[in-house]
């Protein structure tokens, strides 16, 4: 029903579906544009793919898009914690589960400084890090609009990173992630034509005072 909808709304490519396992828990992490991008994101028909997102997002179409993945609404002053568990319940499911480093929606031009909480969360479910760009929502529904454009969507999905494999030092996973992410989302944008727009996320240097956040709650939309 998802596809249906998007592909009626100016159609949804998907490139690198044999990334995803076909089962064990997983991480799915993206660069973040729109309110679209989570149900755009959660279409691969291989898994069922989690995600969190605050409560006030649960209205409306966007609403049901959200609720057709199994989006786990989050209440505003609710803490960390609670979050956290139902990650690692999510984890013992064997779920695919969606977040977004940044934390919040960009302009998508330039990705925002990485929470590093994703990686702590990848080493304590042993769950790999599937790394994805999205291109396209950012047209249809761009930040701070409240009309909607038909426009075609693009996701590329790349090789998973194992826990094993991510540096132990913030900074270097953050910059090794940001990366990944970058070439992904880049080449989201070649497939329908769109102008190279994300640059890599901007990163401190090791030991500065404004190091990548220790959040947990990636996939959580902050404003």
């Amino acid at each position: 029903m998802r596809e249906v909808i998007y592909r009626a709304t100016g159609g949804l490519r998907i490139q690198g579906l044999e990334h995803i396992p076909h089962d064990g828990p997983a991480i799915i992490v993206a660069n973040h544009m729109s309110y679209l991008d989570p149900p755009a994101l959660g279409v691969p028909p291989r898994r069922w793919v989690r995600a969190m997102a605050k409560e006030e997002l649960f209205k409306g179409p966007l609403g049901w898009l959200l609720h057709s993945i199994g989006t786990h609404p989050v209440r505003r002053g609710s803490s960390d914690t609670d979050s956290i568990k139902w990650f690692i319940e999510q984890m013992k499911q064997n779920s695919l589960v969606l977040m977004f480093p940044e934390g919040t929606r960009g302009d998508g031009e330039t990705m925002g400084e990485f929470q590093s909480g994703v990686f702590m969360l990848s080493r304590r479910a042993n769950a790999p890090i599937i790394p994805a760009g999205i291109r396209g929502t950012e047209i249809m529904w761009p930040r701070g609009s409240k009309k909607f454009r038909r426009h075609r969507i693009t996701i590329v999905y790349t090789a998973p990173i194992a826990p094993e494999d991510i540096p132990r030092d913030k900074v270097q996973a953050c910059r090794m992630l940001a990366e990944r992410i970058a070439d992904a989302t880049e080449l989201a944008g070649k497939r329908i034509g769109l102008p190279p727009s994300m640059q890599e996320a901007p990163l401190p240097l090791a030991g500065e005072h404004n190091a990548p956040h220790d959040d947990a709650l990636s996939g959580q939309e902050h404003h």
